[in-house]
């Protein structure tokens, strides 16, 4: 400091104490990861000794869970067919749902179908793990589009009802149909 700058070229300057940024990002992140691996991995092991033990279970209990998704599109579905049970309430699933004009432009030609789909329209049994295993129920949703409920019952018949779109949480009017087929 003989020369009259506060420069002192680097010596005694103190380190600053701990590990440097890099470093505590890279352990972060570790842990972070070592977390994940442990939920899975104990996730996995849950389901393998579930099954091990009770292969029956573990399918009910899957089966439940699927048929709890699928309950609000089987309510729908189960509604549609209902409505073309009878005439008023094909004409008011008719009126209620404009998209059907694309395939039937005149009311009383979709009427007319409706009429020859009730003879043929099998009872809808209620949802249950037995039904979704065993009679042929497949669901196709579309990202934000339509969902497409397909049921092919053992009579050999197949019913098609096309939802424009997938059931909202709260939401509990009746959704819209785009297309329905019953042959």
């Amino acid at each position: 400091m003989a020369d009259g700058s506060w420069d002192n070229g680097g010596h005694g300057v103190p380190l600053k104490p701990g590990l440097p940024l890099w470093a505590k990002v890279t352990m972060g992140c570790g842990i972070a990861l070592l977390v994940v691996l442990v939920t899975c991995v104990s996730g996995l092991a849950w389901v393998a000794n579930k099954a091990k033990r009770d292969p029956e279970g573990l399918k009910h209990w899957v089966m439940d869970r699927a048929t709890e998704k699928v309950r609000p599109d089987w309510d729908d579905f189960t509604g549609v067919v209902e409505q073309l049970r009878t005439a008023e309430g094909s004409h008011a699933l008719y009126t209620g749902n404009p998209d059907l004009a694309q395939s039937w432009p005149k009311e009383a030609d979709f009427l007319k179908e409706a009429e020859s789909w009730r003879k043929s329209l099998p009872a809808v049994p209620p949802l249950g793990p037995e039904l979704m295993e065993q009679h042929g129920i497949s669901i196709s949703y579309q990202l934000g589009g339509p969902v497409r409920m397909d049921w092919h019952p053992k009579d050999g018949s197949h019913i098609t009802v096309v939802f424009a779109s997938k059931r909202k949480p709260g939401d509990y009017g009746p959704r819209k149909v785009t297309s329905v087929e019953v042959r």
